[in-house]
């Protein structure tokens, strides 16, 4: 993804309310967690459909974190937190469990020796079951097969049961709650499928 600088987006995100400024931050059971949230299509949407729960936006770009935060002001959301920071590091910035982890069109970083960067890689997935509780439940959508290959075997070799599973997700009994983001209806459009999966951590 190609990112157009924002000047003022460092000051954007400091001067929100709904950045998240104090670490760690403590999840709650309920909370929505996406992480590499984008431009928050479809968390901000979420958001706006479900006030009750308290949803958080991982995204390490200021200039797209921005966005969100722009997102968040014009639907006066009150119910939607912005993290921009490295997911990387996410067990040292976030402590708690949560019952519900997004990842959604993560940078496939295709090359092999940039494999550990994937946000499936096993040492991303044993971070992730810090965060989720023993129901909880890891979402993941993309448009890239190979990725979608790739995160079907680092699940399996880590032991994580995959409950549910298709390789249409537009098509699929899945859609009906779907909402989609701003890459998956640029995809669908253009007619690709959209690969969907929840797992479980190893119990």
């Amino acid at each position: 993804m190609r990112i157009r600088n924002n000047p003022k987006a460092p000051s954007t995100l400091e001067n929100s309310d709904f950045v998240v400024k104090s670490f760690p931050f403590i999840l709650k059971e309920n909370d929505v967690l996406e992480i590499g949230a984008g431009k928050g299509e479809m968390i901000c949407k979420l958001a706006s459909l479900n006030p009750e729960i308290r949803y958080i936006a991982f995204e390490k770009f200021e200039t797209i974190a921005a966005i969100i935060v722009k997102r968040i002001n014009e639907l006066q959301l009150k119910n939607l937190f912005v993290i921009c920071k490295d997911a990387a590091t996410i067990n040292e910035l976030i402590k708690g469990k949560t019952n519900n982890i997004w990842l959604t069109f993560s940078d496939p970083w295709p090359k092999k020796r940039h494999a550990k960067r994937r946000l499936t890689n096993r040492e991303f997935l044993k971070q992730y079951q810090e965060l989720l509780t023993d129901e909880g439940i890891l979402k993941f959508k993309t448009d890239n097969d190979k990725l979608f290959e790739y995160s079907i075997e680092e699940l399996n070799e880590q032991k994580w049961n995959i409950i549910n599973i298709t390789n249409d997700l537009h098509n699929s009994k899945f859609n009906s709650n779907n909402i989609r983001t701003g890459y998956e209806q640029k995809f669908a459009l253009l007619g690709k499928n959209i690969n969907y999966l929840e797992a479980k951590k190893p119990q």
